[in-house]
């Protein structure tokens, strides 16, 4: 049985008491006197030794509270020792077992630090911080240029902006996840924005429609040069209809202009059910501009090719009417050739006629017998000379 405090000290002065009444004893003996008050002061006298004998429980008792309290000091050290050894023990395992998991990937691990002193969990802890972030960085930072990459293909297999425009919506449309888009080309002639493809619960929808710049919501980021997201979206808004949710508004709205060296090119109109996260925005406003760039160079692209096929058709055309001028200008000249034969026959023929007037009227001249003649009412026309003679 384990004694107390109180207990052991009891002994200790129990146990020094014993030496003075021994010594008490063997001095009363030897002076052969009576134990009494008288004797005891008797006694002391005669022998001093004894009060130093005295003195003994009192020492015992001193060393065994020393002892006492000495060993209870150094049970308590110990204690706290295995305690903080024990401690150390579980943090190490702890340690050990979040740094497996920050090995494995597993970032959002958490480890309680209740030490303050624990500087090993700390550095372990924001070692995980940081590799969090940087993980997170890196992620998102692969997931945009998977998404680019994405669409960069979509935009190297298209030539027509209307099949390219549902391309490209469709894929943001399901990489972002968002139910539904719209994506608006600007028409340079006539200066508005025209609807070229929407897209909306994994279904094409065939809408039709145009803005000018500065009209509604698409108009106004045209407008500003800038995106407009809302989390509030107007009364007005088309709502998005689903087999599953019946008719819902959408809870936020993001529309993204496209803009290439400061000329409209179109817009992104995007609604989802959920906020838009930051680097969804961000990401759709880095494809803005590389969409842009792509509408833009298909522009000149297109035009140029207008160009050249209307140059190669007027070509076509002032070649056509000169080889039709050179044919008119044979078919005039052989004319020409023509008439001038006519023309000389006619003249050979005019100049016979005249020969034989001048042989006829010769003959009628010189003729003896009487000539005359009549038209078709009997009227006399000519009466040959020699009727003179004849009169």
């Amino acid at each position: 049985m384990k004694l107390t405090k109180n207990q052991t000290l009891f002994l200790a002065f129990l146990i020094g008491l014993l030496f003075p009444l021994f010594g008490w004893v063997l001095e009363f003996n030897r002076l052969a006197i009576d134990f009494s008050i008288e004797g005891i002061g008797q006694v002391h006298k005669s022998n001093p030794v004894l009060f130093i004998l005295n003195m003994l429980p009192f020492i015992f008792l001193f060393v065994t509270y020393y002892i006492y309290e000495k060993k209870k000091l150094i049970n308590s050290r110990f204690d706290n020792l295995q305690t903080n050894l024990l401690k150390q023990t579980e943090n190490i395992h702890r340690v050990a077992t979040f740094a497996e998991k920050i090995g494995n990937g597993d970032y959002a691990y958490q480890i309680d630090i209740t030490d303050e002193s624990d500087t090993l969990g700390k550095t372990i802890q924001n070692l995980r911080d940081k590799l969090y972030e940087n993980n997170k960085k890196e992620s998102l930072a692969n997931w945009t240029m998977v998404g680019k990459d994405k669409v960069g293909q979509i935009l190297r297999l298209h030539n027509d902006v209307n099949v390219l425009s549902y391309e490209v919506l469709v894929g943001l449309i399901k990489y972002i996840d968002v139910v539904q888009g719209v994506f608006y080309i600007f028409d340079d002639d006539s200066q508005l924005l025209r609807i070229t493809s929407s897209y909306a619960y994994n279904r094409k929808k065939y809408l039709k429609g145009e803005l000018r710049v500065g009209e509604g919501l698409v108009g106004q980021a045209a407008i500003e040069k800038d995106i407009i997201y809302r989390t509030e979206i107007p009364d007005y808004y088309l709502s998005i209809t689903s087999g599953i949710l019946g008719e819902k508004k959408p809870d936020s709205l993001l529309i993204v202009p496209l803009f290439m060296e400061e000329k409209l090119q179109g817009a992104f109109e995007f609604a989802s059910l959920k906020p838009f996260k930051d680097y969804e925005i961000e990401f759709i406003k880095e494809i803005a501009e590389i969409v842009a760039r792509t509408i833009y160079n298909l522009k000149i692209t297109e035009k140029t090719e207008r160009l050249l096929k209307e140059s190669q058709e007027m070509t076509q055309e002032l070649k056509e009417n000169e080889e039709e001028l050179r044919q008119n200008a044979e078919e005039m000249r052989l004319t020409q050739e023509e008439l001038e034969k006519t023309n000389a026959n006619l003249e050979e023929k005019i100049e016979e006629v005249n020969r034989s007037q001048k042989r006829l009227h010769s003959l009628l001249e010189n003729a003896s017998e009487l000539i005359a003649i009549y038209d078709k009412d009997r009227q006399l026309k000519y009466v040959s000379p020699s009727v003179k003679n004849i009169l």
